[in-house]
């Protein structure tokens, strides 16, 4: 994806004061008859510009829905499940699994500092059962 910015130029800028009050308008079906050839076609060539910074984005969102959903367990190219939309609930397939993940790294951590509790309260154990044998293992 190239890094395209779309900016509005003068003259697109003043095509769209010049028949602002045309465009606000929804009731009247032709109100764009009675705009001039060169006005819808660079309103045409601005909403193509439009979509087309809007497809960008979505595909840039895809891409990012994919690596995160990659590094929660989810191929997002097998898994079958609809990652890019909520479910009906409202959750998401991905956000469950960031919790779970987040969950099991956190007990990970929980237990890391249990296991060193428990190595320290075994030494300690350990150099008393020396002290009481006299210094014999």
């Amino acid at each position: 994806m190239s890094n395209y910015i779309y900016t509005i130029d003068e003259n697109e800028a003043e095509v769209l004061a010049r028949y602002e009050g045309i465009l606000a308008q929804k009731k009247d079906p032709h109100r764009y008859d009675t705009l001039p050839k060169d006005a819808l076609a660079l309103l045409c060539r601005m909403k193509d510009k439009s979509n087309d910074l809007f497809v960008r984005r979505y595909e840039a969102a895809r891409e990012v829905i994919d690596i995160i959903s990659r590094q929660v367990g989810i191929d997002p190219d097998t898994s079958g499940l609809s990652l890019y939309y909520p479910d009906f609930d409202g959750s998401s397939v991905i956000a469950r699994r960031i919790e779970e993940w987040v969950s099991r790294s956190g007990d990970k951590a929980v237990l890391k500092k249990r296991v060193q509790e428990l190595e320290q309260e075994n030494l300690t154990l350990r150099s008393l059962i020396y002290d009481i044998n006299g210094g014999r293992r």
